[in-house]
């Protein structure tokens, strides 16, 4: 799905992907051939299997590295609530607006449907208080979608694919 944050995505590091398609061949697509774009891939609509990814990383000074990946973990303790399971990030950015940010201006910070609720830290995660069912996420998620709708005339989408079923 071109997982991203920080301003980087997969698609600046990925060089190849081996895949198996829907008869069963192995498969590669470049970079280009995988279409990324925000939060998608040519793998998201279709049934292949990624086996392996080829990436092309950066050298860099060990220290440098060390004191980025410090400060983005301080970024997510300070602002993503990691103390509680949740499937990260749940809403896609709209063009020129911060979703969570509207979520919140709903005041829909800490409401909750069963063990479902929207982070009191970061109103764009949905955490799972202890004993959330899917039925209560997805219920929860369609009631953020109605009040953002309602409040501020967006429909905003979601970041993570529902699969299967309740």
């Amino acid at each position: 799905m071109n997982a991203g944050a920080y301003g980087q995505e997969i698609k600046d590091v990925v060089v190849k992907t081996t895949y198996v398609d829907d008869k069963g061949n192995i498969k590669y697509f470049s970079n280009e051939e995988q279409k990324f774009e925000y939060r998608s891939s040519i793998f998201k609509d279709k049934p292949y299997i990624i086996t392996e990814v080829e990436l092309k990383l950066q050298r860099d000074n060990e220290s440098l590295i060390n004191a980025k990946i410090d400060e983005m973990m301080k970024n997510r303790i300070e602002k993503q609530p990691i103390d509680f399971p949740s499937a990260g990030s749940t809403f896609k950015r709209l063009p020129n607006l911060i979703t969570a940010k509207l979520i919140d201006d709903c005041g829909l910070k800490g409401y909750s449907i069963g063990g479902a609720e929207v982070s009191n830290k970061h109103a764009g995660f949905i955490i799972n208080k202890g004993n959330a069912t899917a039925k209560d996420v997805l219920k929860l998620v369609e009631h953020i979608k109605e009040e953002v709708y309602k409040r501020f005339n967006e429909k905003i989408e979601l970041e993570v694919l529902i699969i299967g079923e309740e």
